[in-house]
C-alpha cells in the first residue's frame, strides 16, 4: 500500500516519506481493517514529527521507527477481527485512532472497532476525516471541567482558539446543545467563528476578552497556555465550573528534563493550580485524547441533523502530506486540513 513515513524528527519535507509499504497485518480480536478514503492533520502530528512526547511515548511502546502519522479515520472495513459484531464488512466508517506508530496516513489501517462508527451519509469521507480527533481532545476538556450534554442549555461556554481546527466543531457541538459560547479568533476567523454560532467573538490580537466576560461556566484552553490565567478569571465561583486545557507542558517536560524531574515538575505544577481552584469549588484539569464511543455517537447525530458541519480549509493528496503539514505550521489554516486517499 502507499504510505506517508518518517524514520526520523525533523522538519516535514526534509522527513516525510511517500512510497510504498507493507500491508496491515489481518484484524486481531476487536479490530477491523479500514481502506481509508480521507484523513487530516492535527497539530499533535505536528509536534510529533518534530519530536514531540518521545519520551512517554516510548513508554507506551509506540514511539519507534519509521512510523506512520495521523489519527483520523475515514474509509470503510475491508476486514473484521474476532470478536467484532456491531460493525461489517463494507462499511463506511468514521472515528479516531488512538497515537500509535502505524497511524492513519496510509491506504489502509488497523484500528479497534470500538473507536469507530458508522458514517453518517451525510457526510463524505473529507468531511468525516475532519471531524473526530479534533472533537474528542475538546470534549475530553469540555467534560473533564465538568461540561455535560444533558446539561449543556444555557450553560456558559468560553473557548479560546475557535477558529482552528479544533475550534470550529467544538464551538458548533456547545451550541448545538444549547450553550452560550463566547471564542477568540484570529482577524481571519472571525467571521468563520460568528457563521458557526458564537454568541461572542473577540479577535485575539486587538482585543482582551477578559476585560469583556465573567461568570462563565467552563473556561476551554485549545491554543496557548500562557493566558490561563485570564481564562481562569472570568470563570463564575462554585461547583459545576472549570478551567481545562488540552495544551499543557507535561509531554514537553518529560521530553525536556527526563521522567523523573520533569513528570515531578509537571505533577508540582498541576496539583498546585488544582488546590489553587478547588478553593472556589471549580475544576482544573490537563486533558487528552481519549476515545469516547457515546461523544463519537453524539457527533453523527448531530451531523446527521446537519448542526455540526465540518469545516475544511484545504485538501490534499496523500503524496502532498508534507505539504499539509508546513501549511498547519504555518497557522494560517481556518478549519481542518483533510488529506485525500486515492
Amino acid at each position: 500500500m502507499q504510505a506517508v513515513r518518517n524514520s526520523r524528527f525533523g522538519p516535514a519535507g526534509d522527513v516525510l516519506e511517500y512510497g510504498e509499504v507493507p500491508l496491515p497485518h489481518p484484524p486481531g480480536k476487536g479490530e477491523v481493517l479500514v481502506r481509508q478514503r480521507a484523513t487530516s492533520v492535527n497539530p499533535i502530528d505536528c509536534r510529533r514529527r518534530g519530536g514531540y512526547g518521545r519520551a512517554l511515548l516510548r513508554l507506551r511502546g509506540i514511539g519507534g521507527f519509521p512510523q506512520i502519522l495521523g489519527c483520523d479515520v475515514s474509509g470503510e472495513i475491508t476486514a473484521v477481527g474476532p470478536g467484532v459484531s456491531e460493525l461489517q464488512l463494507g462499511d463506511a466508517v468514521f472515528g479516531a485512532k488512538s497515537p500509535s506508530v502505524r497511524g492513519t496516513y496510509a491506504q489502509y489501517c488497523l484500528v479497534k472497532a470500538a473507536e469507530v462508527i458508522r458514517k453518517p451519509p451525510e457526510l463524505s469521507f473529507a468531511e468525516a476525516a475532519a471531524l473526530p480527533y479534533a472533537f474528542l481532545s475538546a470534549w475530553a476538556a469540555l467534560t473533564d471541567a465538568g461540561f455535560r450534554a444533558e446539561s449543556a442549555a444555557g450553560r456558559r461556554v468560553f473557548l479560546q482558539g475557535g477558529s482552528g481546527g479544533t475550534g470550529v466543531v467544538t464551538l458548533q457541538v456547545c451550541k448545538a446543545l444549547g450553550a452560550h459560547v463566547a471564542v477568540t479568533a484570529g482577524p481571519q476567523g472571525v467571521d468563520l467563528c460568528r457563521r458557526l454560532g458564537a454568541d461572542e467573538v473577540f479577535d485575539y490580537r486587538t482585543e482582551d476578552f477578559s476585560r469583556h466576560l465573567d461568570q462563565f461556566d467552563f473556561a476551554i484552553c485549545l491554543a496557548d497556555q500562557s493566558e490561563e490565567a485570564k481564562m481562569i478569571s472570568i470563570l463564575g465561583p462554585g461547583p459545576g465550573t472549570g478551567y481545562a486545557t488540552i495544551v499543557h507542558p507535561l509531554m514537553s517536560l518529560v521530553d525536556t528534563k527526563g521522567l523523573l524531574r520533569g513528570g515531578s515538575e509537571a505533577a508540582r505544577t498541576f496539583l498546585r493550580n488544582r488546590r489553587a481552584q478547588k478553593r472556589h469549588h471549580r475544576a482544573y484539569a490537563w486533558s487528552l485524547f481519549r476515545p469516547d464511543r457515546a461523544a463519537l455517537e453524539l457527533l453523527a447525530e448531530l451531523t446527521e441533523k446537519g448542526t455540526v458541519q465540518a469545516v475544511i480549509d484545504r485538501t490534499y493528496p496523500l503524496s502532498a502530506t508534507a505539504e499539509a503539514h508546513e501549511y498547519s505550521e504555518s497557522g494560517r489554516a481556518k478549519g481542518k486540513i483533510v488529506i485525500e486517499i486515492d
